[in-house]
């Protein structure tokens, strides 16, 4: 069931291929500035910009997520999958691992033309990239779609509509940092390290800054998505489809 799953993620090819293709483009775009621009493109540079990047297939993720997460309900072809008589749980499950391995899927192309990119411009007064940057590199680039995208899932999974789960999971991704800095602003600095927002850059750059440690926002960001999930399974469990 979870090939299958996957499969049916991939073939929406409107969201799927364009996460695939903009967040390679957008890799693409990185390594032309890097070679035409005035600062040497040393491949540790290279890699050390694969995380900021990754905003970008963060954003198509969100799109994949939403879509995952409401389109058998919105197209009524939910019934039909709880009518097989598999558990609702199991198909919320295959949902969901089946979201984390679509979304490597589109990440691939543009992690490997990063990486091969870094190892084609290295230099050796800037330092050649091993495998613990290739591998930092890599989870840099994945960690933030891998979030948001079941953030979205679980966002899409309750409200079923295609539309509202776009729409909601797009507001909460591009407005969470606006919403971290209200926060930090007028509540506490601390607690807003604390939100999803900011604690999963945190793990995404494997650091800790001024407001949390690695260690908290791991937890962090697990309470947050464990949250997320629940909310979407507890609509699942309970509608009549």
């Amino acid at each position: 069931m979870l090939a299958s799953e996957v499969r049916r993620i991939v073939s929406r090819r409107g969201s799927f291929w364009s996460a695939l293709l903009i967040g390679f483009g957008a890799v693409v775009l990185l390594i032309i500035i890097r070679l035409t621009g005035k600062e040497d493109p040393g491949g540790t540079l290279m890699l050390d910009a694969m995380g900021p990047i990754s905003l970008v297939a963060t954003i198509m993720s969100v799109l994949v997520g939403a879509l995952a997460g409401s389109y058998d309900t919105a197209q009524g072809t939910m019934r039909y999958l709880v009518m097989t008589g598999v558990p609702r749980r199991r198909l919320y499950a295959n949902r969901v691992a089946g979201m984390v391995i679509a979304t490597l899927i589109a990440c691939a192309p543009a992690v490997v033309l990063g990486i091969a990119a870094a190892y084609v411009c290295r230099h050796g007064s800037l330092g050649d990239p091993g495998f613990t940057d290739d591998l930092g590199a890599v989870w840099a680039y994945v960690a933030l779609p891998i979030v948001f995208g079941l953030v979205s899932l679980g966002v899409g999974s309750l409200l079923r509509s295609n539309g509202a789960a776009i729409g909601v999971s797009l507001g909460f991704a591009l407005g969470g940092t606006v919403l971290t800095r209200l926060a930090a602003n007028f509540i506490s600095e601390t607690l807003a390290g604390y939100l999803l927002p900011a604690a999963t850059p945190v793990v995404a750059s494997l650091q800790g800054d001024d407001h949390i440690s690695l260690g908290a926002a791991f937890v962090s960001v697990a309470v947050w998505l464990a949250a997320f999930l629940a909310v979407g399974l507890l609509r699942t469990l309970r509608d009549e489809y």
